[in-house]
């Protein structure tokens, strides 16, 4: 019987996941990523910088431990520790993924690759070609790329990307950051935990734009409690090198500000990667990613592309998803993506979760009802010490559907797949708020955000009511 050839490029999140499943529909698949399998999310991007964010936080929760503190003193460095144990997970989980593949008999080619036609790809190292390979399909991630300022170029040690600052070999004294979105306010975290004077400077309005703002507040006032610095609506107007560092002339609505810092990194964010010769194999594409259907198709029949390089949504789970439909539709299959809800999580300490609407976007669409609860009231955060942050509903305030769940605080990031299930099965409000919730645990806080949406939360005060 003959196997089915599909050639994948880019070994990312969507990549091997989309080689997984067409190996497991029968496929013989080639697996072609240049650098290591995993791509960025793996070896340069969210587990990596997750894994110094536990650490971070395990070093912040020491510092304000009432038993623990005492054993932390201001010689202790923990940044060469911390960088090993990163670089033991990622290579835990790159090993991981190598020996799924391997299990599935699937062919992984470690060199640039480009397309040919609309169903070749050359295989090349340097200037050199190496291969040609002719496929039955084709499923292009090449991923994304960190976005740069066209007036600030990163020479890798005072102007650094995030690639840098996963590597960085000593604590700078002074940080700046340029970007205040979910990149910018996780290293922020780490730096801060590490001891870095902070500042982070934002041209738009506030921090991660787009998000709840009441998650917003709470995590600015959170940040600045601990010291960081935090300037919105400001731009950097000029910036002088000096032999310790650079200067900073910074624009803000206060005035200009001057800002020092020993390193500046650049974390505005990511564009998608589209290197490859598309021309050749007839795929269309713009400045914001390669253009496909609901099925991952590309312009060109038997061609798919997925992940960060179709612009959109960039997050590893999204670009997963997008693999196995990719997958299936190239093994053919009938399976088109879905316009499910996708949750957001900040892994920032304390961690900010959110999916569907905010309660601004709600309130524009018809009545609803808001519940709240702190994790101060919640026995679990009290235990571990993280009772900074809440959990917000917001329901249809007729139909009592549940239109957007958002939390910053303690196991924000499990409670919102909880979310994510019960609004994909369509449950309602009241629904959510009479399943049992073992005791003590987060979900419980959750629950009770939902009986507050009645204003029937066990462990609140009673609201105070005005007379009619």
């Amino acid at each position: 019987m003959n196997r089915k050839r599909v050639v994948v490029i880019g070994g990312g999140p969507g990549g091997y996941v989309a080689t997984i499943r067409a190996a497991q529909l029968g496929a013989k698949v080639t697996l072609i990523e240049r650098e290591k399998v995993g791509g960025t999310c793996l070896n340069r991007g969210c587990i990596p910088t997750k894994a110094l964010l536990q650490d971070a936080k395990m070093l912040r929760s020491l510092r304000h431990s009432p038993v623990f503190q005492s054993l932390l003193n201001e010689k202790f460095n923990p940044l060469e520790l911390m960088m090993d144990r990163k670089k033991k997970v990622v290579q835990e989980l790159v090993k991981g993924i190598e020996t799924v593949l391997e299990s599935y008999r699937v062919v992984v080619k470690r060199v640039q690759a480009d397309l040919l036609k609309p169903n070749q790809v050359v295989l090349s190292e340097g200037d050199e070609k190496k291969e040609i390979i002719e496929a039955e399909a084709i499923i292009l991630a090449p991923g994304s790329k960190s976005k740069t300022l066209s007036n600030f170029s990163p020479d890798g040690e005072k102007i650094i990307t995030s690639d840098e600052a996963l590597e960085i070999n000593e604590i700078p004294k002074e940080l700046a950051i340029i970007g205040g979105g979910y990149i910018g306010v996780e290293f922020a975290t780490i730096f801060n935990a590490l001891g870095s004077k902070v500042t982070m400077i934002e041209i738009l309005d506030n921090i991660l734009p787009g998000l709840e703002d009441e998650l917003v507040r709470n995590l600015r006032r959170f940040l600045e409690r601990e010291g960081v610095k935090i300037l919105t609506k400001s731009k950097v107007e000029n910036l002088q090198s000096m032999e310790a560092g650079l200067r900073l002339t910074v624009d803000t609505p206060q005035g200009v500000q001057e800002v020092i810092a020993g390193k500046l990194l650049l974390a505005v964010g990511r564009s998608p990667n589209l290197e490859l010769d598309f021309i050749k194999g007839g795929v269309e594409f713009s400045s914001l990613g390669i253009r496909v259907n609901r099925r991952m198709e590309t312009s060109t029949p038997r061609i798919y592309a997925i992940g960060d390089a179709i612009g959109g949504t960039l997050l590893a789970h999204v670009a997963m998803e997008e693999g196995v439909v990719a997958a299936e539709n190239a093994m053919g299959m009938v399976h088109e993506i879905e316009n499910r809800l996708i949750p957001l999580c900040i892994f920032t300490d304390p961690e900010i979760a959110s999916i569907g609407l905010t309660e601004k976007e709600a309130r524009g669409r018809g009545g609803v009802k808001v519940g709240r609860f702190p994790f101060r009231s919640n026995p679990t955060a009290v235990i571990s010490g993280k009772t900074d942050g809440l959990i917000k509903v917001v329901a249809g305030r007729e139909d009592d559907k549940i239109l957007g769940v958002h939390i910053i605080g303690h196991d924000a990031s499990a409670l919102i797949s909880i979310a994510s299930s019960v609004m994909g099965e369509n449950v309602k409000g009241k629904e959510f708020a009479r399943f049992i919730q073992a005791h003590p645990t987060s979900p419980e806080a959750l629950k009770e955000a939902f009986l507050d949406a009645d204003g029937l939360a066990i462990h609140l005060t009673k609201p105070l009511r005005t007379k009619a």
